[in-house]
C-alpha cells in the first residue's frame, strides 16, 4: 500500500507575500516532510473583512501574480487559486479542505496557520468537521507584516529587506505607479 502524500495548506491574504511567508512555508515543508505545499490566497477573509485602513492593497490578480512567483522558488511549492475562483463572498478553509480532499485523495493534509490564530478556530466554519479532515499546524508570526509593506509603497519607500527578490521586483514597479 501506497504512502498517502502529505500536503500543506497555506492559506492567507497575501496582501502581499511576504519574506515571513516564505519561511515559514520552508520550515513547514521541512519539519513536516510534506511532498507539496499549496500557497492558497484568500478570495475574502472572514475574519478580515476590512484588510487594513492603509491603502494600497493589491488586487486579487496581483496578489496571485505573487504567490505565483514565489511558489516558483521551491519544486514542492505550488500556487493553488481554487479560493480565488469563488464567487464574490468570504473563503471558508472547510470549502478549501474539500476541494483539496478532491484534488488529492488519500493525501494528508496539514493546514498552517499563524499562532495567534489558534485561539480562534472553534470559531470557524464547521469548525469539528474540518478538524476532523486535517491537522492544524501553527507558527508565529515574522516581523514582516503585509500591512507594513503596502504602507511602504504607498510612501514610496523601498520593501526589499521585507519581500523575496521575486516580489520586490513586481512590487517596485506597482510603488511607481502610486
Amino acid at each position: 500500500m501506497k504512502r498517502p502524500r502529505s500536503i500543506g495548506l497555506f492559506g492567507g491574504s497575501f496582501n502581499p507575500v511576504h519574506s515571513g511567508h516564505l519561511g515559514i512555508a520552508r520550515r513547514a515543508v521541512d519539519e513536516l516532510s510534506l511532498d507539496k505545499l499549496l500557497f492558497i490566497p484568500a478570495k475574502i477573509n472572514p475574519f478580515k473583512v476590512c484588510d487594513s485602513d492603509v491603502p494600497g492593497g493589491l488586487s486579487d490578480k496581483m496578489r496571485w501574480e505573487l504567490v505565483r512567483r514565489v511558489a516558483a522558488l521551491d519544486p514542492k511549492f505550488e500556487a493553488w487559486d481554487v479560493e480565488l475562483r469563488l464567487p464574490p463572498g468570504p473563503s471558508y478553509a472547510i470549502d478549501t479542505v474539500r476541494a483539496a480532499e478532491m484534488r488529492f485523495p488519500g493525501a494528508k493534509f496539514f493546514y498552517i496557520i499563524g499562532k495567534d490564530n489558534m485561539a480562534d478556530l472553534p470559531k470557524w466554519k464547521n469548525w469539528e468537521e474540518l478538524r476532523s479532515r486535517c491537522t492544524f499546524v501553527s507558527y508565529p508570526r515574522t516581523h514582516e507584516s503585509s500591512t507594513e509593506i503596502r504602507r511602504r509603497l504607498v510612501e514610496g519607500r523601498p520593501v526589499d529587506d521585507l519581500v523575496p527578490p521575486c516580489v520586490s521586483a513586481a512590487l517596485t514597479g506597482i510603488a511607481r505607479r502610486t
